[in-house]
């Protein structure tokens, strides 16, 4: 278990002042050497009245937000990376194809996706035995937690999303202290040994991809004897922030640039304000500048007991624009139309999306004339979003002309 001073990285304690220093010759670095092959840094870095010789921090705000939503439109034009990619094809290990489609290229170093701090501090160590259910299937996250923990000399089990039943016979057999997945996965593997009169051996879990409700927290918490730990990541740059054992908010990775700004300025926000979360990350790979998630969140007050002296992130408390995640995947309404532009005869769509024991759940209704299949319009939704929804279909003129057609309607404490 995690103590104070008790790190993965040395560089998580160093004084505020190094790491300001640190982050200054390493973005000068990194954005001297990927300007030469990325003609997307190049443009960029030109609109804002600057050279890549002469890029330093304090030139950063200058940069446009580059919003994550953009990133399909961009690609398309210019596939498939959008002209961001900096280094040959032959330094790419993977290429993942997330919902919109967006490409996300994996370089060859250890742990790319930097999530070995993030399970050091939640207690995973070397030669556990850890169950990761995230799917290894075109998206990273299976990915990057593989990479963490062998970097960590954990012993991974691959065993990705579902078949419960599988899942928990092997957590008994293989004696597993950890589990990856998300809260609501993790919920469902534990409620399953519960059922079945047995303990685990499970000893820490560690979820992202979905929020973490307190209530869920503290009752599986309760009722299994599992530390929980939680971070926040994106499928493009990887790990963001993550929480020690203090839980007193998100600590920034180390190997990231994090910013709160003004969804509609892009001006950074004082600390202690709402903003969007904006990330940069030095990569001489895919060297992403101030990508805008769409996350709103603020950094928290003061230091944190751990001794870590990174900023950290009070927590996710909403989205900018119209998009949701849904059980770990982005929903954008773009994608919804997709779907239905393979059903003509359907006029009007609402996607409605709501939390029943803490799983996320996908309702599309649908004014059509005439009615449609209802399990057709579902695959066509599968097909596009790689969400499972419930399909209704309404008579013409349910819907109102005003009704948005994504709505979230689930709660958080």
């Amino acid at each position: 278990m995690e103590t104070v001073h008790d790190v993965y990285d040395p560089a998580e304690l160093q004084p505020a002042s190094q790491r300001a220093r640190m982050q200054e010759v390493t973005l000068r670095r990194i954005v001297a050497r990927a300007a030469a092959g990325s003609p997307a840094l190049r443009q960029t870095l030109g609109a804002a009245g600057v050279t890549p010789e002469s890029f330093t921090l304090a030139d950063l705000s200058r940069i446009p937000l580059l919003k994550k939503e953009s990133l399909p439109g961009l690609q398309g034009d210019d596939p498939p990376w959008g002209g961001w990619l900096a280094r040959p094809i032959t330094d790419v290990r993977r290429i993942f194809v997330s919902p919109g489609p967006i490409y996300e290229p994996e370089g060859r170093t250890p742990d790319y996706w930097g999530f070995a701090p993030a399970l050091f501090a939640a207690g995973f160590r070397r030669g556990d035995v850890v169950l990761n259910t995230f799917s290894y299937h075109l998206t990273p996250a299976g990915a990057m937690f593989d990479g963490a923990l062998e970097a960590l000399g954990s012993v991974v089990v691959p065993t990705g999303i579902g078949n419960v039943e599988i899942q928990v016979k092997t957590l008994h057999d293989v004696r597993a202290r950890g589990i990856i997945g998300t809260p609501s996965f993790l919920a469902m593997i534990l409620d399953k040994v519960a059922a079945q009169g047995t303990r685990s051996s499970l000893e820490v879990a560690f979820v992202s991809g979905e929020p973490l409700p307190e209530s869920l927290r503290g009752d599986l918490e309760g009722r299994h004897h599992v530390r929980i730990s939680q971070a926040y990541a994106i499928g493009d740059i990887g790990l963001v922030a993550y929480e020690c054992s203090q839980r007193s908010g998100l600590h920034l990775a180390e190997r990231v640039l994090v910013e709160i700004v003004d969804p509609a300025t892009a001006a950074p926000m004082p600390d202690g304000e709402i903003g969007e979360v904006a990330v940069t990350f030095p990569s001489d790979l895919y060297p992403l500048l101030r990508l805008g998630t769409g996350d709103l969140s603020r950094i928290a007050p003061g230091a944190c007991a751990c001794g870590r002296t990174s900023g950290r992130l009070e927590r996710i408390l909403g989205r900018v624009g119209d998009a949701v995640k849904v059980r770990g995947v982005f929903l954008h309404p773009h994608d919804l139309d997709r779907a239905m532009a393979r059903h003509p005869e359907v006029t009007r769509y609402q996607a409605v999306v709501t939390r029943r024991e803490h799983l996320d759940e996908l309702t599309v209704r649908v004014e059509a004339s005439p009615s449609p299949a209802a399990g057709a319009v579902a695959e066509s939704i599968r097909d596009t979003t790689r969400l499972r929804a419930a399909v209704e279909v309404l008579p013409v003129g349910t819907l109102g002309s005003d009704e948005k057609k994504l709505v979230d309607r689930r709660t958080w404490e």
